[in-house]
């Protein structure tokens, strides 16, 4: 087994042969799916650095990650829920040991500082990568930091008749039916993918017009990207948008996006008019309907612990924060070890999540924003984990 490092947009010839490696993969994730990718590295160009390991001349292992700030983050962070290492199913427990054995040894040749955020616990391969971070000489440290959770269910059958057993989600869905005429639109084909993303933006720029986190997508520039990232998971043949209808209009929506044997809620929005009828529910209930008919049987509601999804929740799945540097990087190894005091202590974090990060998320876009990342409020959101990774790269700024 031989490794290759490549810090430039690939080739065709290589997004053939990633393309077969994603096709074999255990997961199929659709986050790291080839044309996804493919339009991520568009956006980075040339800070864009490709890990991949062959047999024989055949890829059996890859991961995507981009330069950001002083480290390299997943390639897939720009819109993701959780982001995996790909390997080839046929792999056996000593050529993944292998790949990650060979993956540490590139971050040491390669002096590479990481952080690597929603790497899933769940993945078959964990257990190997922290052997083989032991072992490889580097320094490494995760922390457990957010959840996906999982409604599942032995058959898609008795997933579909759980959410519809719930009197309160069958209330929703019968005042839902009486707002004028309704429908659940489910698209997975590549139709009206611009006024899906104009509706879709214009519920979410509502929806949060009053917090202290207004919508990304009041740039028209993200709703372009929305709009490719739709045609890419389109084409990777992972996709399907779900819509509540109300007298022609889109007024709920979630993207709903295909893994093996599941499919993951991804991104829901609604229109606040509209919050009465609660429309995640609504659609939660349609979509496990869809699932019924198509033999899926596991909804994963993705990064976050909203107390919604745990209306139909039956477990949670452990996303990780893994960091990685060379052992005397002494600067980036005393703010991780930080950030991992600060998250492990409830006490802490409690004062964070309630009284500093609301002050920052309020002085943000303001004219104050400059002295406020000069000073401790800079600092202490990003080392206390915020949740938007623009957010949280801020700390590595400093090193």
């Amino acid at each position: 087994m031989k490794y290759t490092v490549l810090y430039q947009p690939p080739d065709s010839n290589f997004w053939e042969r990633y393309t077969q490696l994603w096709r074999n993969s255990p997961e199929r994730s659709p986050f790291q799916s080839p044309h996804i990718l493919q339009q991520f590295t568009q956006q980075v160009k040339n800070d864009v650095a490709i890990f991949e390991c062959s047999l024989d001349g055949e890829m059996i292992g890859a991961a995507f990650f981009r330069y950001s700030k002083g480290v390299y983050v997943f390639l897939s962070d720009f819109k993701t829920d959780a982001n995996f290492f790909v390997l080839h199913s046929s792999c056996t427990e000593e050529m993944t040991r292998q790949f990650f054995g060979l993956f540490f040894q590139m971050v040491r040749r390669e002096k590479w500082s990481m952080m690597l955020n929603s790497q899933p616990a769940w993945a078959p391969y964990m257990d190997i990568f922290e052997a083989e971070a032991r072992r490889g000489r580097v320094y490494w440290m995760n922390l457990d930091y957010a959840v996906c959770p999982v409604a599942e269910a032995e058959t898609p059958a008795e997933l579909f008749k759980k959410v519809g057993s719930s009197r309160n989600t069958r209330y929703k869905v019968n005042k839902f039916a009486k707002q004028g005429e309704t429908s659940c639109e489910v698209l997975t084909d590549d139709s009206d993918i611009d006024k899906w993303v104009e509706e879709f933006s214009e519920a979410h720029v509502v929806r949060w017009a009053t917090t202290p986190t207004p919508s990304f997508y009041r740039n028209e520039t993200n709703r372009a990207l929305l709009g490719a990232y739709l045609r890419a998971w389109h084409e990777d043949g992972v996709l399907v948008r779900f819509a509540l209808m109300v007298d022609g209009r889109r007024i709920g929506c979630v993207i709903g996006l295909l893994e093996r044997g599941s499919l993951i809620y991804h991104a829901p929005t609604f229109h606040p008019d509209f919050s009465h009828c609660s429309p995640g529910r609504v659609l939660i209930y349609y979509m496990t309907q869809w699932m019924a008919e198509r033999n899926l049987r596991i909804l994963d509601f993705g990064y976050g612990n909203e107390d919604y999804k745990y209306h139909v929740a039956t477990k949670e799945h452990v996303l990780k924060r893994i960091f990685i540097s060379g052992k005397y990087n002494l600067p980036f190894i005393v703010k991780t070890r930080f950030i991992k005091a600060i998250r492990e202590n409830p006490r802490m974090y409690q004062v964070y999540q309630n009284k500093v990060r609301p002050i920052y998320l309020n002085m943000k876009g303001s004219v104050s924003t400059f002295m406020a990342r000069l000073f401790s409020i800079k600092w202490l959101n990003t080392i206390l984990l915020d949740e938007q990774i623009a957010d949280t790269l801020l700390i590595l700024q400093t090193i």
